[in-house]
Parts: C-alpha cells; structure tokens; sequence
C-alpha cells in the first residue's frame, strides 16, 4: 500500500474502528516507513493535546448579544420591502374631507351673501321710489307712495321724516289722512308720537283730527289728553268731531 492510503486510515487506526486485515496493514508498513511512523506520532501527540486542553465555554450574555449582533447583519444584507398599495391614514381623509368642506361653505358663503346683496339693492329701490311718489305732484300718487310706505315694517329715518312733512305740509287732506294712518306702524318712535299729537293741535280738516284721534286713542298716547279737551272747547269744532273725542277720550284718562 502506498504511503498517502497508510496515512489515511491513521485516525480510524488510533481508534480502533479499522478492520483486522486494515490493522494488520497499518502495522506491517509502519515497520518498514519511518516517515510514516513519524506522521503518526506526531497525530498522536496533537489528538493528545487537544484531549487535555480545556475548551472555554462562553457565558449567556455573550451567546445573547452575539445572536442580537447577527440578526442586525442579517437585517442590514436584506433588502427592503416596499409596499405597493397607499397606506390608509385617517389624516389623510380628514384633510380631504376638510377640503370638501370649506368648498362647500365657500360657496353657500356667496350664495348668501349675494342674496343679502340683493335683497338690500331692492329696499334701496323700493325706497326710492316711495320718497319719489311722495313729491310727486299728483295726489293719487302720493297716496300710492303713503300706502307702499306702511310696507316697510323696518324703521327708517328717511321714510318717517318724510310721512310727517306730507303729515302737517302737504295740501290734500286725503294724503295727510294717509300719512296719519301710515305713521301709526311707526308708533313706538317718540317722534311719532310727537308728530301725531302737534298735527292734531294744528289740523284744521274734520276728517283728518278725526283719523288723528282715533290714532291716538288706539296707542294709548295719554299726552293727547290735553289737545283733545282744547277741541272739545273749540266752539268752531264740528259737533261730530266732539262726538269723536267724547268716544276716546275715556280709555285716555
């Protein structure tokens, strides 16, 4: 047998697990090749070193922070996982739904505003061509203008001021009667009420302190005491003017 197939079997022969006849050749070449005797007590000499050394064992901690030391390269050498479908972040509907939002109310806004808008061009209108009417020349007109004047539930300075100068200016009984009538939607205005107690004082025409009185009357404005009794007194007052004085003056007192 050649050297390199004695050599071989050197392991299996110090432990005894050759066969007999293998033995046997081991043996038989060993007597006659030094170099081969050498090569086995050199393999002798380092399975006995290693058979008397100590192997350290390492400790837990050691074993722990190696793993936690390997797991971070291995995390490091795999490539990331991208993910392909969107992530479903709440804040992300929300600021949508926020966007919704003040579109929305953006745009109801200037609806809104456009319809105050409007609604505040046609009052200006309508109230200029009410204190229009109320100049105008004709008497019917002006009545027209007196009527459509007691439409606008909101106070207005303009509109008041202009019912009491047709009350104590103007010419035609009708549309002072009207503007009486008209300025009595006006009542909780102390200059109403001012207006409507001096008017009676002054009016001359039956029919207008007539209107006058049962304006009075029917507020409750108890100053018109004193204008009514001067009537009463009045011998210059028509009789049925008196009559009509006679039938409020009571709630007034």
């Amino acid at each position: 047998m050649k050297c390199t197939e004695i050599q071989n079997q050197f392991t299996d022969y110090l432990e005894g697990s050759v066969s007999e006849v293998a033995n046997s050749d081991v043996k038989e070449h060993l007597n006659s090749c030094a170099n081969c005797y050498q090569e086995l007590e050199e393999l002798k000499s380092f399975l006995t070193i290693l058979d008397n050394e100590k192997l350290d064992i390492p400790s837990a901690n050691l074993r722990m922070n190696f793993e936690k030391m390997l797991a971070k390269e291995i995390e490091k050498e795999q490539p990331k996982v991208v993910q392909l479908q969107p992530e479903q972040n709440w804040k992300t509907y929300l600021r949508v739904a926020a966007s919704v939002l003040i579109v929305i109310s953006a745009f109801l806004i200037g609806k809104y505003e456009s319809n105050v808008t409007k609604i505040a061009n046609n009052y200006q209108v309508e109230k200029q061509q009410v204190l229009a009417l109320l100049e105008n020349s004709s008497a019917s007109k002006r009545i027209l203008a007196v009527t459509n004047a007691e439409e606008f539930t909101k106070k207005d300075t303009k509109i008041i001021d202009a019912l009491i100068n047709r009350l104590f200016f103007d010419n035609n009984a009708n549309v002072r009667s009207a503007a009486a009538e008209a300025l009595s939607k006006f009542s909780t205005e102390m200059i109403v009420r001012d207006a409507l107690i001096k008017s009676l004082e002054t009016e001359k025409n039956a029919s207008v302190q007539i209107e006058l009185i049962e304006i009075l009357a029917k507020i409750q404005e108890k100053r018109a005491v004193e204008s009514m009794e001067k009537i009463l007194k009045n011998e210059e007052t028509p009789q049925y003017v008196k009559q009509q004085i006679e039938l409020n003056l009571p709630s007034l007192l």
